[in-house]
């Protein structure tokens, strides 16, 4: 096949396989035809909720409203949505100083001034009260608890508002089956501990999925305690397998999440015959620290165990040194029994990255995970080879030396190219 490509560093990077081997699937989507208009997307979903009576019915002059807004992790059109949201509210007599947009955060790391005015526009910020969450913060709320009873705290002011709206995204994710709805709330604006204590329970748990909501114990929980505090109002984009905007859907942060998690489905599924030998993937479209290896979760359900996975990522940054160091730490004290050190690890609530951030922790555990399995080549020029060779990878400065480390193993390889690695939902037809 001539036409091969990936999306590495920006573009669509073309390549060969090399002659003998066979190529079972290239997960590639048709790109849409027309550009939708976000506004108008964002303003008919508003008028048309899912659950829930119009957001002009729940706000007021008397109200304190808290919009609570996802981070830089996802590439979804929040300047619009937001300012689609406030002019509702402000048509609903909502006086600008009640209002408060809260950056649910969970654990990454703060936004400064400048990315917040990037993103959002010099006037938003001016005109409103922007706060980053803060996970650690001596004055969050308690509220609520899991279900095993471990409490939950919350942002105080998101808990100080009278509705609180929550704008985020829908996509494939690894624990939750589907990003967005309650998610915005836990973990976006919850303390530190419950959330490590929520993750570190639930991932390794059965029903625990990509792509899962029915019987799926993580987000289960998410969802009773967006009922519980109570999250009123959802509005989230659906992203298609592009990380680009394909709908929005607005309303009850269960019933309307469910609704855009269909039209997510539809859009992200691929099916595969078998499992290959060999899959090549990519980091598109996370990009920063530990969002990278995402893509390794998807790419887990179709690559025979023992197989080679290539994982072609761009980093922004660097990574930090006791992020790579926990690497070299684990390896060291466990040896070849890596998943078992993990589930140790959870079982036991102790992070594997000490003192680290849950993403962090989550990013060195799916990885440590899938290292266990298979034989991962990393491909990334943003990222150093001893880097990557301390993190436990097998290190390539480009796809034909990747294919290269691969050629001494045995017959011509069985091959999945999937050029976009992090927005897919691989489905395996014999299993």
């Amino acid at each position: 096949m001539d036409d091969l490509f990936i999306n590495y560093r920006g573009r669509r990077h073309s390549f060969h396989l090399p002659p003998g081997w066979r190529l079972l699937t290239f997960a590639d989507f048709e790109a849409r035809e027309t550009v939708p208009d976000i506004r108008l997307l964002v303003g008919k979903a508003l008028q048309e909720p899912v659950g829930t009576p119009p957001l002009p019915s729940l706000a007021g002059p008397r109200v304190r409203v808290a919009v609570i807004v996802e981070d830089l992790t996802r590439a979804s059109p929040k300047k619009i949505i937001l300012e689609t949201i406030l002019e509702t509210l402000r048509g609903c007599g909502v006086p600008e100083e009640r209002s408060v947009i809260v950056l649910a955060l969970g654990t990454h790391r703060g936004l400064t001034k400048a990315e917040i005015e990037a993103t959002f526009g010099p006037e938003m910020p001016a005109r409103y009260e922007f706060l980053n969450h803060d996970c650690l913060a001596a004055d969050l709320v308690p509220a609520g608890s899991l279900k095993n009873g471990f409490p939950v705290k919350f942002n105080r002011r998101v808990m100080e508002a009278d509705i609180r709206i929550g704008v985020g995204s829908i996509f494939p994710h690894p624990m939750n089956g589907f990003g967005g709805g309650g998610k915005i709330l836990f973990p976006g604006v919850a303390d530190f501990e419950a959330i490590k204590e929520h993750h570190f329970h639930y991932t390794f748990q059965e029903g625990t999925a990509l792509g899962r909501l029915d019987g799926n114990p993580f987000h289960e929980e998410v969802c009773a305690l967006a009922r519980a505090v109570p999250l009123h109002f959802i509005v989230n984009g659906i992203l298609d397998q592009n990380d680009a905007l394909a709908g929005v859907v607005a309303g009850d942060p269960i019933e309307a999440h469910r609704a855009g998690v269909e039209i997510c489905r539809s859009l992200t599924t691929r099916t595969f015959d078998r499992q290959a030998d060999i899959t090549l993937t990519t980091s598109f479209p996370y990009r920063e620290g530990p969002q990278i290896i995402k893509p390794l979760i998807p790419v887990s359900r179709i690559t025979r165990p023992g197989g080679s996975v290539i994982l072609a990522a761009d980093c922004d940054g660097t990574l930090p040194e006791p992020f790579i160091a926990s690497f070299e730490r684990f390896r060291k004290d466990y040896g070849q029994d890596l998943f078992e050190g993990v589930r140790d690890h959870f079982a036991q609530r102790r992070l594997i990255m000490e003192e680290g951030a849950v993403d962090y922790n989550m990013a060195l555990a799916f990885t440590l995970a899938a290292q266990h399995q298979f034989r991962i080549i990393l491909v990334a020029e943003d990222i150093p080879r001893r880097t990557a060779e301390r993190m436990g990878f097998l290190y390539a400065p480009n796809l034909e030396e990747a294919f290269a480390l691969c050629r001494d193993r045995g017959a011509p390889p069985e091959v999945h190219v999937i050029p976009s690695g992090g927005v897919i939902l691989p489905q395996l037809i014999n299993n």
